[in-house]
Formats: structure tokens, C-alpha cells, sequence
């Protein structure tokens, strides 16, 4: 049990967030690029495009939204780390199952509803050659499984390593 939950772990952190982070460094220079050229164009020649504010908003929501699953994978919370520091022993690793948990559940229901957003929402975005608003709102539902995989299988670490007992941990050196 506790090797498939390891080889699970390798698999997210060697293979899935590699990919979401090219796709957020990806996102993150398309940002730039077409910040930079909106500006050049509206300051230069005055004519800026006129879908630039509107890709580069789409672009920064979805690196925030795929970078929220990342930061919940490591376990990155800036807040909670701070609060940590002040907690007295084994809360923190409590508090941070007790999160992790919540923000799983939290990507659950940003996938669900998230999905029934995206494929009912009317409309098109004229700016940028009649889009379908679903393509761009299909982010809610990708954050939202991304979110979900990669916390959940935090709390399932936590959990399995709590089931082993603490002799089995100090045995390991945990």
C-alpha cells in the first residue's frame, strides 16, 4: 500500500508538476509579451490591439489558478507557515492534513461547478475572433481536478504515514 502511495507521489511530483509549471512559464511570458506589446503599440503608435487586455487577463488567471494546485502540492502556504512556527508540536502537521484536506475538497467542488460554469455559459468573445467563453472558463474545472489530485494525495501521504505509527516513523527517520 504505502509503495503505490510513494509510486503515485513520483509520479505527480516527476511527471504532472513538471508540465504545469512549463505551462505556467509559458503562460507567464505570454503575459509579458503581449503586456509589452499592448503598451509599445498604445504609447508608440497609439493603435494598441484591441484583444491584449483581454488575453493577457485570461493568461494571469489561469497561471494563478494551475499555481495554486503547485503551491498546495509543496504545501507553500505563506500564512499558514507563519502560523505554524507559533503552534507547539505535532499541530502543525495537523493543521496542515486539516488544509490540505479542505483545499482538496475545495478543488472538488471548483471542478464540478467549475465544468457546469463553463459549459453553460452563453456568449463569445468578439475580440478575440468569436471564442466561445467555455474555452477560456474550462480553467475553473482543470484547476479545480489539478487541485483536488494534488492535495488529496497530500492527505493520503499524511494518513498512511499516521496508520504506520510512530515506531515505524522514528525508525525511518521522519
Amino acid at each position: 500500500m504505502k509503495h503505490s502511495i510513494q509510486l503515485v507521489g513520483s509520479y505527480i511530483d516527476q511527471a504532472v508538476i513538471p508540465v504545469v509549471e512549463w505551462i505556467c512559464g509559458i503562460l507567464m511570458v505570454a503575459m509579458i509579451l503581449i503586456t509589452v506589446y499592448t503598451v509599445f503599440m498604445r504609447f508608440i503608435f497609439d493603435n494598441p490591439p484591441f484583444w491584449g487586455d483581454t488575453v493577457t487577463l485570461f493568461c494571469n488567471i489561469w497561471l494563478v489558478l494551475l499555481g495554486y494546485g503547485i503551491s498546495a502540492r509543496r504545501r507553500e502556504y505563506i500564512a499558514m507557515q507563519g502560523l505554524y512556527a507559533i503552534l507547539p508540536g505535532g499541530c502543525g502537521a495537523v493543521m496542515n492534513t486539516f488544509w490540505d484536506l479542505v483545499t482538496g475538497c475545495f478543488g472538488v467542488l471548483l471542478a464540478w461547478y467549475g465544468m457546469v460554469a463553463a459549459r453553460t455559459v452563453p456568449g463569445e468573445f468578439w475580440e478575440l475572433g468569436g471564442l466561445p467563453m467555455e474555452v477560456p472558463m474550462m480553467i475553473m474545472p482543470i484547476a479545480g481536478t489539478t487541485l483536488a489530485i494534488l492535495t488529496l494525495h497530500n492527505v493520503w501521504s499524511d494518513l498512511s504515514r499516521l496508520m504506520e505509527g510512530p515506531d515505524k516513523e522514528r525508525a525511518s527517520g521522519k
